[in-house]
């Protein structure tokens, strides 16, 4: 082969290696249109994260319920005589608290779907494929660093809070769908003995004692305060057994899902803290500050 034929052919690979390279940016700049166009506009409508909002519209459903449940059965106890219940009735207000929780996480979620991933399709993955595009481009090696760094940690967050609500809620499903019966049983149980000692109130008889009337309505032995006292602890109780399932359902499940997605993301993509990024570039910077006063050095020398 002649000294043309290899410069040739030299050249035949160098302008390869730009045609793939164009093409490459070409591609980055069109999934970045797409995603910031087309894609935020769908995302939303997709059967997954249609069914992920359908879940969650019934999670808040539930815990109305309950929510509701716990002021008409608190409400109710405080109408029994002598102010017994009294203690009962706040503790079962207190309970509020956490349900207002789980509401304003379940909120969060279903904003997160609804909102929140059209804009991550619409900004954030364009965000992505830009500093792709100046990795490619780029001719200072610091500037490559600091876009390729940048970019996985955007596409990693992105692709954790596109998956964690959909993974969330049916890991939820599977595993809390059992206790959800317990759940409901509780809210019944609630809202029958709230009508009862309403109906009750309203429809005094005085042929028998306040405590017989009790022991028909709820077909219990109630014989004095005590026993009337404990029938309404154990639905109390009954009342926490449901906010624990209800908490590990909508709050822990779904925290604990995006911290295992998170964690698999880091472990795949060897994503350090921003700190310690900016740590290794600090030193790779000062590196070569360094190398470059030592050759200006010699060379003057």
């Amino acid at each position: 082969m002649g000294a043309v034929d290899k410069v040739v052919l030299e050249l035949k690979k160098i302008c390869a290696e730009i045609i793939k390279h164009k093409c490459l940016i070409a591609l980055l700049i069109l999934l970045a249109t797409l995603s910031g166009s087309v894609a935020s506009a769908k995302v939303a409508d997709l059967p997954v994260f249609s069914r992920s909002v359908e879940t969650l519209d019934e999670s808040k459903t539930v815990v109305m319920k309950v929510t509701g449940a716990t002021i008409a059965l608190s409400f109710a106890i405080t109408l029994l005589p002598d102010d017994w219940g009294t203690p009962l009735a706040d503790s079962l207000a207190d309970m509020n608290k956490y349900l207002v929780f789980m509401l304003g996480m379940i909120y969060f979620e279903n904003l997160l779907v609804t909102k929140g991933i059209p804009i991550i399709f619409k900004y954030l993955l364009p965000i992505a494929f830009l500093l792709l595009i100046i990795y490619l481009i780029a001719t200072t090696k610091w500037v490559k660093k600091i876009a390729i760094k940048l970019s996985l940690k955007i596409f990693a967050l992105s692709l954790v809070l596109i998956l964690v609500v959909p993974c969330g809620t049916a890991i939820s499903n599977r595993l809390c769908s059992g206790s959800m019966s317990y759940v409901n049983d509780a809210i019944t149980l609630a809202e029958d003995g709230a009508d009862k000692v309403e109906g009750m109130s309203e429809n005094a008889s005085e042929d028998k004692s306040f405590y017989e009337r009790i022991s028909e309505l709820f077909n219990t032995a109630i014989g004095g305060v005590q026993d009337l006292f404990n029938y309404y602890k154990g639905i109390v109780g009954k009342f926490v057994n449901s906010i624990a399932i209800l908490a590990v359902a909508y709050c822990v499940i779904p925290v604990l899902t995006f911290l295992i997605l998170f964690w698999i993301l880091n472990q795949m993509l060897q994503l350090e803290s921003f700190r310690s990024r900016g740590d290794f570039f600090l030193r790779e910077k000062t590196k070569e500050d360094n190398n470059d006063f030592t050759e200006n050095k010699e060379m003057k020398s």
